[in-house]
């Protein structure tokens, strides 16, 4: 007699076997990755309070099987062990094998929860998924050997203009340094290209007022701009030797500079309407718009300026102006940043202390940040800021001048392409016109 359940014991073990069957073949048919390639690497120590190495970014250069960071740690960072962390194609299981090659030691097994000599650390060898590729990297922690942001200062020229001028400004253009000059009767200038035996020529300037008001210069879109203020009028032109009056019907008060914006920089200036001051902006006064009016405490002449232009940011493009004198000839000890906001200009004050001498400072930027260079009791002194113009302070003594170095104030300051400050002239304590050249470089750009 059969039993009336071995029908269904029968099924069951059909299905158990088919079951063991389909699992044996597809344990069988697992691909395991051949990619031993790493993705991205971190570092971070519990001794690193800074979190300096979790913020460091490195590279991995499959091609040539390099592992580095392009932006070094500060000078005299040590940590002596890390934890590592890699990542491969899979995030479940990257790596069947990890081998770790310190100096001067057979390369060993490593485990993500062991800690590493960073210090110590040559070549990184992985073992792909499937147990068979693998790929050897090269590591290196880059870290400044020397203080990078040390400047190193050098005196280049002593006397370069042919006669002590009334006054002078100079500018970076097309690639040159042109320094224009007052003589007795007339505007002259000099031009040299930069390098570290700059020659200087002299230049036969057409077209230029006496009257102008050289501190005025501003590059915008490959012409040189200058006001004269005793008519009120633009001077322009696109060799920096022949000049010609700007066409319009606006009575200029201010030429402010270059004002950054996204997709195009335009002029800023102060025109005159209804015998007061109002912003304007224009590109090649084709068309001047005109905005809001120019608040009272803000400086119309003799003051400094410089762009601040985050190429990484859409909204960090302001324009800065410290000194000066206002509408009421009252002596302006403030730096403002401008912006402009929905078709007006906006101001706000920086936060400085009130003791800073800003008459006769000078703005430029560098370095990606706005540094201010002014007189003290006793010498120059250098401030930066690191937001942008809102907050100031001093730089270290390993930025601070040479004893050679005289004291000025009105001087030029000019960066170039090749991320050198230079200094041209001023005026001494003793009100007389300096002729000298100085330039300098932070020594992060001098292939450290």
């Amino acid at each position: 007699m059969i039993s009336k359940y071995f029908p269904l014991t029968s099924v069951l073990v059909m299905t158990l076997l088919l079951l063991s069957s389909c699992l044996n073949s597809s344990t069988d048919n697992v691909e395991y990755s051949p990619d031993a390639q790493i993705y991205a690497l971190t570092l971070s120590s519990k001794t690193d309070t800074a979190s300096l190495l979790t913020a460091t970014q490195f590279t991995i250069d499959q091609i040539n099987g390099k592992i580095f960071n392009k932006e070094p740690l500060p000078y005299l960072f040590h940590i002596d062990s890390v934890l590592l962390s890699l990542r491969g194609a899979s995030s479940y299981s990257p790596f069947s094998q990890v081998l770790l090659t310190l100096d001067q030691e057979s390369p060993s097994p490593w485990r993500e929860s062991d800690s590493v000599a960073v210090n110590q650390l040559r070549k990184i060898t992985t073992t792909a998924p499937d147990g068979i590729h693998t790929k050897e990297y090269s590591f290196e922690l880059n870290i400044y050997q020397e203080d990078p942001f040390i400047i190193n200062w050098q005196q280049l020229h002593t006397n370069f203009l042919p006669i002590a001028p009334l006054s002078q400004n100079s500018i970076a253009f097309n690639g040159n340094l042109i320094t224009y000059y007052k003589s007795t009767e007339r505007i002259e200038a000099v031009m040299t290209e930069p390098g570290n035996e700059p020659v200087w020529h002299s230049l036969n300037i057409a077209g230029l007022p006496s009257t102008t008001d050289l501190s005025t210069a501003t590059v915008n879109d490959g012409t040189i701009f200058m006001l004269d203020p005793a008519g009120y009028t633009l001077y322009h032109s696109t060799d920096g030797i022949a000049w010609n009056s700007v066409p319009g019907s606006h009575k200029i008060g201010a030429l402010y500079g270059t004002l950054p914006a996204p997709g195009e920089d335009k002029l800023l200036l102060a025109v005159e309407q209804d015998n007061m001051l109002f912003f304007a902006e224009t590109t090649d006064f084709t068309e001047v718009t005109v905005m809001n009016k120019v608040p009272d405490h803000i400086p119309v002449n003799g003051f400094t300026t410089t762009k601040v232009d985050d190429p990484t940011s859409y909204s960090v493009k302001y324009l800065l102006l410290a000194g000066g004198n206002t509408t009421d000839n009252s002596l302006s000890n403030q730096i403002w940043i401008l912006q402009k906001k929905e078709g007006t200009i906006t101001s706000i004050l920086s936060r400085m202390t009130s003791s800073l001498i800003l008459q006769s400072s000078t703005l430029f930027y560098y370095d990606n940040k706005p540094y201010l260079m002014t007189p003290s009791t006793e010498r120059n002194i250098l401030f930066f800021s690191g937001n942008f113009g809102l907050d100031w302070e001093e730089a270290e003594e390993n930025q601070a001048f040479p004893a050679g170095f005289t004291k000025r104030s009105n001087a030029s300051v000019i960066t170039d392409s090749e991320n050198y400050i230079w200094i041209f002239g001023g005026i001494s304590a003793e009100q007389a016109q300096l002729t000298d050249v100085w330039r300098g470089r932070l020594n992060k750009f001098n292939g450290m």
